[in-house]
């Protein structure tokens, strides 16, 4: 977001796997604020979302020889290694 020239106001990072209600999530925003959360968080609130929650989703990206490796260690692992 800040490459893209946005100014946000705070970020709150979530432990990985945090379970989400209406309450704590509401109070992240004040009245005439944008909540910018990432997809996997959104899922968690499809049930009481509010319009001016958004979402953006993520995709990770490998470069250089990153690829081979993480596919050598995921086979690794996969094998008993």
């Amino acid at each position: 977001l800040k490459m893209c020239g946005v100014q946000q106001e705070k970020c709150v990072p979530l432990a990985d796997h945090q379970s989400l209600n209406h309450a704590d999530v509401s109070a992240l925003v004040s009245t005439g604020q944008t909540l910018v959360m990432t997809e996997k968080d959104a899922v968690k609130c499809r049930a009481f979302a509010e319009e001016n929650w958004w979402y953006l989703p993520v995709a990770a990206q490998l470069s250089g020889d990153e690829p081979a490796k993480l596919l050598a260690q995921l086979t690794s692992l996969a094998s008993g290694n």
